[in-house]
């Protein structure tokens, strides 16, 4: 998958990913017809094949998979899609440090902007 075409297919997974798991009932329609749904989010598949949704992730279940799974549809015929129920994390993924990278490790009393507004002048 070329990359404009891969930034579109993840744009469009993404779409289809957070209304699932905020829409009632979309999961349940994605299950009964997934051709129907996926072309509501511009995931549309050739007429003949097939389409498997699966609601637990294989692996680590990350992007790379799952793109690359949606690309073998194309050779093979049978178009697979993970769709969890819920979001899939790990609260515990980030480290203090990693937070404090986030955020710069700046704390409010640290904060100086030199606006008029600001306190440190």
């Amino acid at each position: 998958m070329e990359a404009a075409e891969r930034k579109k297919f993840v744009a469009n997974y993404t779409k289809l990913l957070t209304a699932a798991w905020t829409e009632d009932g979309l999961v349940s329609r994605l299950k009964s017809d997934p051709k129907a749904v996926l072309a509501e989010f511009d995931l549309a598949v050739p007429g003949d094949a097939t389409v498997e949704i699966k609601t637990q992730a294989d692996g680590d279940g990350n992007l790379d998979h799952a793109v690359q799974i949606w690309e073998e549809g194309a050779t093979s015929g049978v178009y697979k899609l993970y769709v969890t129920e819920e979001p899939q994390y790990d609260a515990g993924e980030l480290s203090e440090s990693d937070l404090e990278s986030v955020v710069g490790g700046a704390s409010v009393s640290a904060c100086c902007c030199c606006c008029p507004c600001c306190s440190c002048t």
